[in-house]
Parts: structure tokens; C-alpha cells; sequence
């Protein structure tokens, strides 16, 4: 059991995840670049959340759409369409289909856990 004089110092002060919650402002202590970089956590939750998801996919599911000959190829907003191999090579030939290779840590770090991406420029 803890000591009751230290037990304040284990209690949690509450949830802050994504630099939200009521526990983000006891954990900043009022360090000012704690809080600048919650603040950024909270601005880039949805980003961070989506490459978490698809990080999560791609590493679980990478042949989820090799069934035929489809491909999986990532649009400009994020979202996924399914290509014939046919179509693939015409649009990459055209100069509309690129490689991307995943990243993570938002953007830092090359993860090569994962297959790299078709994407589609347009």
C-alpha cells in the first residue's frame, strides 16, 4: 500500500489524451511548452487519429484487396478506391499514380512496417 503522505503523488489528476481533458492543465504544471505542445496534440488529433487507422490497416490488412486484379490506390483526400491492374499501369504511365511511402510520428518517421502506397495526384 502507499504511503498516505505520498499517495497525492500517484493520484492520477485526470484523463488528458490528445492534449484534452480535465487532467491536461494539473499534468502541464504550467509549463508553458507543455501546454504549447498539448494545444498542437489537440489540433492534430484528427490527423493523428486517421494515420494511426490507416497504419493499423495497412500493417493487419495489406493484401485485404488482392483478390482479381484490383489494387488499392489512396486518393488526395484520404480515402481508398480499387483499380484494375490495367488501370493502375495506364494511370501510372500517364504520370497520375505515384509510391508513397508510409510515415509515422506524424510525418517524421518512415515506417517500414508497412507496404508503400499507391497514390492518385488529381
Amino acid at each position: 500500500a502507499a504511503d498516505p503522505a505520498n499517495a497525492a503523488v500517484i493520484r492520477s489528476p485526470g484523463k488528458c489524451a490528445n492534449g484534452e481533458g480535465e487532467g491536461c492543465d494539473s499534468l502541464s504544471e504550467d509549463n508553458e511548452l507543455i501546454r504549447s505542445l498539448q494545444k498542437k496534440s489537440s489540433e492534430n488529433r484528427e490527423a493523428n487519429q486517421r494515420e494511426a487507422t490507416n497504419a493499423y490497416y495497412m500493417k493487419n490488412y495489406p493484401d485485404v484487396f488482392a483478390v482479381s486484379d484490383k489494387r488499392m490506390v489512396k486518393k488526395m483526400d484520404g480515402s481508398f478506391a480499387l483499380f484494375s491492374a490495367v488501370e493502375v499501369k495506364e494511370l501510372t504511365q500517364e504520370g497520375k499514380i505515384s509510391i508513397e511511402y508510409p510515415m509515422s510520428k506524424g510525418g517524421r518517421i518512415m515506417d517500414l512496417t508497412q507496404k508503400p502506397v499507391l497514390v492518385l495526384n488529381e
